[in-house]
Formats: C-alpha cells, structure tokens, sequence
C-alpha cells in the first residue's frame, strides 16, 4: 500500500493545475422555424375577428398570433397556434394542456364528455374548458379545429375571474372562424 502512496501524490498533483477561463462571443444562429410558425392571422388560411377591445399582436416563435383581453378581473391571454397534422392527437393535446394547469390527465373514455363543440363558418371547433385546483386558479379554455391538414389551437389562459369574464367573446370569436380568401 505504501508502495502506491507516490503513483496517487502525483496523479493528485497532475489533476490540480490551473484550468485557464476563457470569453468568446459567438453569434447566435437562427433556431429553425417550426412548421406552422410563421403563420400569423390570417395568414394559411383562416380569419378571424378579435373581440371588441382585445388586442392582437403578430405571432412569434410557435405562434400565429397572441390575442389579449383588456384588464378585467385579472389576466387573460390568448394564443394561436398552427402545426401540421393532428400533433398528437385530440387527447394528447387536451392532457397536455391539463398539465399547464396541474391537473391529471383524462382517460380516452372521458375525452367526449369534457368536449364541447362551437360550430364556425370552418367547421366545427372542439372547445375544451378546466379549471386548476389551488389557489391562485387558472383557468384554460380551448378550442381546436383542423383545417387543410393543419391543427388550429386557440387557448385562452389566465387567472380564473379573468378567464371567466372573457370567456363569452373568447367562443364568439371560435364561433366566427371563416376561411381566409387571400
């Protein structure tokens, strides 16, 4: 054992030099786009007409377009987001946005039962509404709708009051969604 005593001394001296800290700036690339992403309203197709006093902005990164209530009982904002195909599926989307809001995901055989339908000019649109456990409450209410082989998601999300006070214009708006002649 002593005889080993050297070989580790050395092997620890060797592992304590100086590691020499270096700056470089290197410049950013350019994240490729999602499919979908460049989408803004009403642009691939669909149109839609923002409630009276809600705000639209253009869209970026995932987003088609952000949509934003005024002031009300809190906040509220609403999302829009175009992906090809059906992105998972139904239920995968729906558990997916229960657990933005810490809820436990539904089984396939409750899906039809938490689904209501809002009929549009496009077709009809699965709209889908949960309320978080807790307290703060957020509250989610979503729509989706498949057009020309792309899933369209509208998500309105925010504090629960705010939520519920947007919630009338929110499904007007779904309820309007026309396809887009340009």
């Amino acid at each position: 054992m002593k005889a080993l005593l050297p070989l580790f001394l050395l092997a620890a001296l060797s592992a304590c030099q100086k590691d020499e800290i270096s700056v470089r700036r290197v410049a950013k690339e350019d994240a490729p786009a999602m499919p979908g992403a460049a989408a803004a309203a009403p642009a691939r197709g669909v149109r839609w007409t923002a409630p009276a006093g809600w705000a639209q902005k253009a869209g970026a990164g995932m987003r088609a377009a952000t949509l934003v209530p005024p002031p009300s009982a809190g906040k509220a904002e609403v999302t829009v987001v175009v992906l090809p195909g059906d992105v998972g599926g139904e239920l995968a989307n729906v558990n997916r946005w229960r657990g933005q809001i810490a809820l436990p995901p539904l089984a396939a055989a409750d899906l039809a039962a938490a689904r209501t339908a809002v009929v549009s000019p496009l077709g009809s649109v699965s709209v889908y509404d949960f309320t978080s456990g807790g307290t703060p409450r957020t509250r989610l209410v979503a729509g989706l709708i498949r057009v020309d082989g792309s899933t369209w998601f509208f998500k309105l999300m925010g504090d629960e009051k705010a939520v519920a006070a947007d919630k009338p214009a929110f499904v007007r708006m779904l309820g309007g969604l026309a396809r887009d002649a340009s």
